[in-house]
């Protein structure tokens, strides 16, 4: 049986589907939960599609990167794009969302006129549904353990308050 693709899932996800998605322990409001999802095993995938080449987890020791480090970019150290559960989701299938300050001050000047992609590789055609799944599940878990505000109405982008 053919795995379903990254693709189908975004597509899926488009569609307002109420009631497909599982209920979230400390529900978002507006939000959505993949159904399913298992931390260790995000964990692995995490490590199996090398995202340690650029990212490191706050609180989590993982091994070395196969190959040179590109980036050093901290994930649940701080709110700053990743705000709730959906962003994480964003993040990950859809890196251009965002071009953070850190990886622009890499660039050369070339680089930022032309235009700025993101050095996150497209993992649509290597990642499975589970894969994603279940790196989401493994860094929700830590961002809400190291970081109290994360999922807060105050955090979210509809709210009045201001998030970082």
């Amino acid at each position: 049986m053919k795995k379903p693709s990254l693709y189908s899932l975004l597509l899926l996800l488009a569609l307002p589907l109420p009631g497909l998605f599982s209920a979230d322990p400390a529900p978002q409001a507006g939000g959505y939960r993949f159904p399913g999802g298992d931390a260790t095993s995000g964990r692995e995938a995490f490590l199996r599609l090398n995202c340690v080449q650029c990212h490191s987890v706050s609180q989590v020791e993982l091994p070395e990167p196969k190959g040179k480090r590109r980036l050093e970019l901290t994930l649940a150290n701080e709110i700053r794009f990743v705000k709730s559960y959906e962003d994480l989701v964003t993040a990950i299938t859809n890196p251009k969302h965002v071009v953070t300050e850190q990886y622009r001050a890499i660039l050369t000047n070339a680089e930022v006129q032309g235009g700025i992609e993101p050095l996150m590789p497209d993992f649509t055609n290597e990642m499975s549904v589970r894969q994603l799944m279940d790196i989401v599940s493994f860094l929700d878990e830590i961002y809400r353990s190291a970081l109290p505000d994360y999922g807060s109405p105050q955090q979210l982008p509809d709210s009045d308050a201001k998030g970082n």
